[in-house]
């Protein structure tokens, strides 16, 4: 017995789950990197938009266009709001590699597509461990599960969007106060050390100094940085949903 064929709508509404699906991970955490190839990328579209376009109502070919171009819309302001979201960490690390003294030790970051610490390669890879065991993938197939998307979704994901890429740089720093804070603490000791001994060559133990007293409080904040990461992971996943 020979399957039966699609109808226009099925068609209409694939294409359109495709749009939705294709924006979301473009600019979604993880499956947006420039580390997964294209390749992949298209095989999770095309197999997540079938099932969900096939559960859709049916989009008539006349109406394609405006829907194709409001699906794909949304997909890539979700995506990017999530991706803002877990910007958090990379700020975090850069901020802690850098107070650290550990800025000359940076590295190009395939993922990222540019040259970044050390420290920040360490915790961003970790919080994308962290989105993917959380259900980061099943999140973002459940966001462009959620129906059809209206011209009014842009107008909500706007604000979402604004307010989570301006957050970024505060809510990294917020998780890499304490190292940052103890650094600078350290620098304005040594600073004061210098001027009442200028005999003494400061600056030859500085980096030394600021790095034993960093990594001894980074040792000591790893549960909470931990537990930090952990919550960046969540929201990004919030976020996903319009959140």
């Amino acid at each position: 017995m020979a399957a039966p064929a699609l109808t226009p709508g099925e068609i209409g509404a694939c294409i359109a789950a495709f749009t939705r699906m294709a924006g979301l991970v473009a600019t979604a955490p993880v499956v947006g990197d420039n580390g997964i190839s294209m390749r992949a990328r298209l095989v999770f579209v095309l197999a997540s938009a079938f099932g969900i376009g096939l559960n859709r109502p049916g989009v008539p070919y006349e109406d394609l266009a405006p829907t194709v171009l409001v699906e794909l819309g949304v997909g890539l302001i979700t995506g990017l709001s999530a991706r803002f979201v877990m910007s958090r960490v990379a700020v975090a690390g850069q901020l802690m590699g850098t107070s650290l003294g550990l800025g000359f030790a940076s590295q190009y970051d395939p993922h990222a597509g540019e040259s970044a610490g050390v420290v920040r390669m360490l915790a961003t890879t970790i919080t994308g461990i962290a989105f993917v065991a959380a259900g980061g993938l099943e999140a973002i197939v459940h966001s462009a599960a959620r129906g059809p998307a209206h011209i009014t979704q842009l107008a909500g994901l706007g604000p979402a969007l604004l307010r989570h890429g301006v957050g970024a740089m505060g809510r990294g720093l917020a998780l890499a106060a304490p190292v940052v804070l103890a650094a600078l603490v350290g620098n304005l000791g040594l600073a004061v050390m210098n001027r009442a001994a200028p005999a003494v060559n400061v600056f030859s133990l500085a980096f030394g100094a600021i790095l034993i007293m960093g990594g001894v409080l980074a040792i000591h904040e790893a549960p909470s940085f931990g537990a930090g990461m952990m919550a960046t992971a969540r929201q990004a996943m919030d976020a996903l949903f319009g959140g």
